[in-house]
């Protein structure tokens, strides 16, 4: 019997505690199944598989529990050895979990007994519709994208087991548990309902994102001929446009203007390294060779040239609309003459991105600024770019909305659209597959919109233009 321990990363809580899991392997056979215990990343050590000792995080509690299984396993597996029993997966976990309970009760002798006891047969209960959607998203977390070859994003799984959540909530107010025959248009209109009016949101497209999952799962369901109603198919998703924040042409520019040189920026940093750690002025006298405060001129010098990188990423993402992902592995030798050509890291379509300056796009002086550092991006990785960004904001006097990373995407296909340039153009160039995810990338910049309608307006003839007609 081989007893290891694992650290499920996939699962972490909101307070940063991650479930420890157990894996039993014997006689060519795995059973998996979770200790109850939980303990922080960073206090976790991988080749022991234990908790490390740390003043309050019960390490010591913890890794009993985890011995108590891994002995109750040994304990079960020696007794099958000893009788000549075969144990299955389910005979197995009965075994270990009563024997780790004699350990917890202190009785050892009968822990270590070399007898088996069987199962009581018990017929098992049907699944539940929910513990269906459980199975579902297990099968989820194993899958693998065709289109990219990995495995789907924490953040789409995340999003299924809140429309799980949000399910079991409405079988909970409804007092009846979900059943396959009663998914019907009565029960989606029950449902959204529920979903409008209760806690969980007003938004059209959080609950058109609910009825997408739940029919995904439906169909899985279907496939495997479970008993569901049909009528499922016709559920409507809604989907509505709100459209996206973009930076105009003008605001583009103010950016690409801030100049981290000057005074006034080198008194908003010192100003900001100061709120940090106040006191440190105060300790400053007490201790010899102490920086007064954070604000020196060597840690403002440092942090200005931090701010000018995340200023000049969210360039680059803008120039080239390219995620945040593809900007950091972005290297010289993906640059053909005037074309970047990379295959997106979330699609792995083909992108086609022009390379070369106009009066509001300048990619090439922007490679040309970082050339000199020899690196092997094209630009340097900035870690922590969201929290440089609020600050680069600041100086650039933008104050329509928060700066990030995604607004730089967002703000190349708008202005490209409004130049324009054709879209199935800046598809080729974004990597988009579809019109309608093309479209949430599109945003809608009020003065740019009124002067394209000056521009193509037909000019109402005057008084002098008529007399002259006459």
């Amino acid at each position: 019997m081989e007893v290891t321990r694992q650290l499920r990363l996939d699962l972490l809580s909101k307070k940063g505690l991650a479930p420890i899991q157990l894996t039993f392997c014997w006689e060519g056979q795995r059973l998996r199944r979770g200790s109850g215990e939980k303990c922080e990343p960073k206090h976790w050590n991988p080749k022991r598989e234990e908790v490390k000792p740390v003043p309050g995080n019960f390490a010591d509690e913890t890794n009993l529990v985890l011995e108590r299984y891994t002995q109750a396993a040994q304990a079960a597996h020696k007794a099958a050895e000893a009788t000549r029993t075969k144990l299955g997966k389910a005979e197995m976990g009965a075994e270990i979990t009563r024997r780790f309970a004699l350990l917890a009760a202190g009785d050892e002798v009968q822990a270590e007994a070399p007898e088996i006891l069987p199962l009581p047969q018990v017929a098992a209960p049907e699944p539940t519709l929910l513990a269906y959607y459980d199975q579902w998203l297990g099968e989820q977390t194993r899958r693998t994208s065709n289109k990219t070859g990995k495995g789907l994003s924490a953040s789409y799984l995340a999003s299924l087991a809140n429309t799980r959540d949000v399910l079991e909530d409405f079988a909970a107010q409804e007092a009846a548990p979900l059943a396959w025959a009663t998914v019907d248009h009565a029960w989606y209109a029950r449902f959204s309902e529920f979903f409008y009016k209760g806690s969980w949101g007003t938004s059209v497209n959080t609950f058109g994102k609910h009825v997408r999952h739940l029919k995904s799962f439906l169909a899985w369901a279907e496939d495997r001929e479970l008993p569901v109603n049909r009528k499922y198919r016709k559920f409507e998703a809604p989907d509505e446009y709100i459209g996206v924040d973009a930076l105009s042409q003008a605001e583009l520019l103010r950016l690409a203007a801030v100049d981290f040189r000057t005074e006034e920026a080198r008194t908003y940093v010192r100003q900001q390294f100061e709120a940090l750690d106040p006191a440190l002025q105060a300790l400053a006298p007490a201790k010899k060779g102490m920086r007064t405060s954070q604000a020196d001129p060597h840690r403002v010098a440092e942090r200005l040239r931090m701010l000018e990188w995340a200023r000049d990423k969210m360039l680059q993402c803008c120039y080239l609309g390219l995620r945040i992902s593809d900007a950091d592995k972005l290297s010289p030798r993906q640059i053909s003459g005037q074309l970047v050509k990379l295959k997106a890291t979330k699609t792995r379509k083909d992108c086609y991105i022009p390379f070369f300056d106009d009066d509001v796009f300048r990619p090439v002086a922007l490679v040309e600024k970082y050339a000199p550092l020899g690196l092997a991006t094209c630009l340097p990785v900035v870690n922590g770019l969201s929290d440089y960004l609020p600050h680069v904001q600041h100086l650039a006097g933008l104050t329509r909305f928060k700066l990030t990373s995604k607004i730089g995407r967002k703000t190349f296909v708008t202005l490209k659209i409004s130049q324009g340039v054709p879209r199935a153009q800046v598809m080729q160039a974004t990597g988009h597959l579809t019109e309608a995810s093309f479209n949430r990338y599109l945003g809608v910049v009020e003065e740019e919109l009124l002067e394209s309608f000056r521009k193509t307006a037909r000019r109402k003839p005057g008084p002098d233009a008529t007399a002259t007609a006459a």
